[in-house]
């Protein structure tokens, strides 16, 4: 065998070791860390015993996928007087224990006070999401088992429609109805509406830009 058959063979063989090494490390990083895992459940102990006594353990959540900027690690919780899945967690910037019971349970009981209204706009079956972020509720400071109500606070949610169709002309004009009969029925006082387009698949559509506004 030659020299440059040789040196062809050597490359080869580093490529499909570094290869070999990239997946390896990718695999092991979606993997939980076991002792963080452990931590943050005992952490977070008394915090859910003293707020939370009555609510059922789920697991431990890993977020592998970079998917929340406050934590990696959560103890994973549900209501079941309300239904309500939620995180309980140790905030990396604060280093507080937190949770996201609240905007929870705001975004889903809003999500289905304002169906009828959604579907009557912009049709039956229309998909869409309201959502109250967990640091802006956070900073009410309210009791993390509290009874208080959504419409109560002065944080605007965010609303958004997704539809699977090309936009209309009337689009902004669905939206001004929307935002009209959710303050006529005092759902709301004040917050974001959104719409966005997706394909057959799934998939956000980038040749159609959504509409915003607020009211």
């Amino acid at each position: 065998m030659n020299t440059f058959a040789k040196k062809v063979l050597i490359l080869f063989g580093v490529i499909i070791v570094m290869s070999g090494l990239v997946i390896f490390l990718y695999v092991q990083s979606m993997e939980p860390d076991q002792p963080e895992a452990d931590r943050v459940v005992r952490e977070t102990k008394s915090y859910i015993t003293k707020h939370f006594k009555q609510a059922e353990l789920e697991g431990v959540f890993y977020d592998a996928a970079g998917k929340y900027s406050d934590f990696d690690y959560a103890v994973q919780l549900q209501d079941p007087k309300t239904d309500t899945e939620f995180f309980v967690y140790i905030d990396q910037q604060t280093k507080q224990v937190t949770d996201t019971y609240l905007s929870e349970q705001w975004s889903q009981k809003l999500t289905e006070q304002i169906r009828p209204l959604v579907e009557n706009i912009f049709g039956s079956g229309t998909a869409y999401m309201a959502v109250y972020y967990p640091d802006d509720v956070q900073q009410l400071k309210l009791d993390p088992a509290s009874s208080s109500e959504y419409q109560k606070s002065k944080i605007p949610p965010f609303i958004t429609i997704t539809l699977q169709r090309d936009r209309l002309p009337t689009e902004e004009k669905n939206l001004m109805r929307l935002a009209t009969a959710i303050k006529k029925q005092k759902l709301l006082r004040h917050g974001n509406l959104t719409t966005e387009y997706i394909n057959e698949k799934g998939v956000l559509r980038e040749d159609e830009i959504g509409f915003n506004t607020y009211f």
